[in-house]
């Protein structure tokens, strides 16, 4: 199979064709896994969250066009949350939060030739904090993905990602 496209510069005298073979193992390929997660709810306002997930190709073939699964065989996440929470004593109502740890275990990716290689196990630490503000029908929300700002590698070939640090104003149309 042959897949051909055209690409048109802002010059549109020249055009381009590219052109890209798609090939595939003669082979049957299988992938197993499963994940299980659960939710529990300590009462109203707070939460107990957690999953994992197992995956894995069987490569039963010394193939060498196997297709790159490229996922970590295992994964899991556990978080805290809470949500409509009063301080009474600064009289402050309707706030909120999120934790959550994420653990990604290490594996091989498989890009091409000089994209192949290890990617290392890592752990990130997410933290958000909220407020709604009922009267605006609005939620402000700041918060950090790996807080921590471990520098990890998430694609063999790409950059170390670190911190990200966001604010974000959610409104909300219903109560409107």
């Amino acid at each position: 199979m042959v897949l051909t496209w055209k690409f048109l510069p802002l010059t549109p005298h020249l055009v381009r064709n590219v052109y890209r073979i798609a090939t595939n193992s003669k082979q049957r390929i299988s992938t197993q896994g499963f994940s299980i997660g659960i939710n529990y709810y300590l009462d109203k306002s707070f939460a107990i969250n957690g999953n994992y997930s197992w995956n894995r190709l069987n490569q039963k073939s010394d193939d060498p066009i196997i297709p790159a699964y490229n996922t970590p065989e295992h994964k899991f996440n556990i978080g805290f949350s809470g949500q409509n929470i009063e301080i009474s004593s600064l009289k402050l109502a309707g706030l909120g939060f999120n934790i959550n740890y994420k653990w990604i275990e290490g594996f091989i990716f498989e890009g091409s030739p000089q994209f192949t290689g290890e990617v290392p196990t890592y752990s990130l630490l997410d933290l958000q904090i909220n407020k709604k503000m009922p009267k605006l029908n609005l939620t402000a929300k700041l918060g950090a993905s790996n807080a921590l700002n471990n520098k990890v590698l998430q694609v063999y070939g790409g950059p170390y990602v670190g911190r990200m640090l966001y604010f974000s104003l959610v409104f909300d149309w219903e109560n409107n």
